[in-house]
């Protein structure tokens, strides 16, 4: 029996979505949540077939076939849908939706996940995991390939549902070759400046502040790598509030016709109060420097380098504390930029190792398909 919480749901999508009238046809992938495909650079946009999940499309034949039988479920839907397209294997690039690792169990069809982003012990997923994992998951759960981030996150998941667990690190940062051209000795923050929300850009002009200042006593150039390079508007805003505590004594790194990838490796010392681009730019042995400090109202708090993993608040290259302290900065300020290479490589890797891995061109992945392909 289905409660009647899970036909409103179902019917709600009745009028929001789109709809298609003919049955999809068979195809070798499917996409589960389509609005995001990292996965077209190993496989043709033509062997996806793309399963919307979020109502946003509704095959109509799938649709009458899931209520003739009675079935009003998500998982029912979904379940139908990739009966019909037969594929080889499922795939998501959202690590959070539970309801897909049942599919696996459910269509007798092969399934890969792929973790999306950086985690945060405060997530939904984490925080509140007996809810999303309930005793005996592993029973229930199933995905025949998961690829994540790093052993934390191994160790998160395989506890709540079986399979074979792979650490590739970020999907996208591995597309990029772990090779340096002549660096610029300047500094470089990465901003997180938050348009909607205030309380998310409140550290940040600060941090940039101190920052900028360590940066001006060693007559060291001081750069700002702009979140919202394409946006002219937000962009406008981004550097007005960076402007009113920086005076225009910065430059915004503002080429659009590249990465923020190839753009951040061209120069020699980064810095971030969180950001998963950091982290990864560490993966290529870039220098990179993480400076924290939790306001009233600060949700990125939880997001500090190393929280995660249990690294605690202070290490050779981060620091994280209840108020800012010009001390903590300004240690990790010459760490990042006076250390020798030999001392540099000694002191990161091992810490950088737990946060995420680096598997260029995504070999594992790569390897995984060929029999699928």
């Amino acid at each position: 029996m289905y409660s009647a919480k899970n036909l409103t749901i179902f019917l709600k999508y009745l009028f929001k979505s789109k709809w298609t009238f003919t049955l999809p046809k068979k195809n070798k992938f499917i996409l589960v949540d389509g609005i995001y495909n990292p996965f077209l650079k190993y496989i043709k946009a033509k062997d996806f077939t793309v399963l919307h999940r979020r109502g946003e499309e509704i095959n109509f034949s799938i649709f009458l076939r899931c209520l003739i039988q009675f079935k009003f479920t998500t998982l029912d839907y979904c379940s139908e849908f990739i009966k019909e397209v037969s594929p080889k294997l499922i795939l998501t690039a959202f690590d959070y939706h539970t309801m897909f690792y049942k599919l696996s169990k459910r269509t007798r069809i092969k399934t890969l996940a792929l973790q999306k982003g950086k985690r945060s012990k405060n997530e939904s997923i984490i925080d509140n995991s007996k809810y999303f994992f309930p005793k005996n998951s592993k029973k229930k759960f199933h995905v025949d390939y998961f690829l994540v981030y790093s052993s934390a996150v191994k160790n998160f998941y395989s506890k709540r549902i079986s399979g074979k667990f792979f650490e590739i690190g970020s999907f996208e940062n591995n597309f990029y070759k772990p090779v340096f051209k002549k660096q610029k000795k300047e500094i470089v923050f990465i901003s997180n400046f938050g348009e909607r929300r205030k309380e998310k850009s409140e550290n940040e002009n600060l941090i940039a502040l101190h920052l900028h200042e360590l940066a001006k006593k060693r007559n060291m150039k001081f750069k700002i790598l702009p979140r919202y390079r394409n946006s002219q508007k937000i962009f406008d805003k981004e550097k007005d509030f960076y402007n009113k505590i920086l005076q225009n004594e910065f430059e915004f790194i503002t080429n659009r016709n590249k990465t923020s990838y190839d753009l951040l490796l061209s120069y020699k010392y980064i810095f971030s109060s969180y950001s998963s681009l950091a982290a990864e730019c560490m993966t290529k042995g870039a220098r990179v420097g993480f400076v924290m400090f939790k306001s009233k109202q600060n949700p990125t708090w939880d997001y500090r380098f190393g929280d995660y993993e249990s690294l605690g608040n202070k290490g050779p290259f981060w620091c994280a504390s209840n108020k800012i302290d010009k001390k903590e900065i300004e240690r990790v300020f010459k760490f990042v930029t006076q250390t020798n290479e030999r001392k540099w490589l000694k002191k990161t890797n091992a810490y950088i190792k737990k946060v995420i891995v680096f598997d260029y061109q995504n070999k594992t992945f790569r390897n995984i398909i060929k029999s699928y392909t």
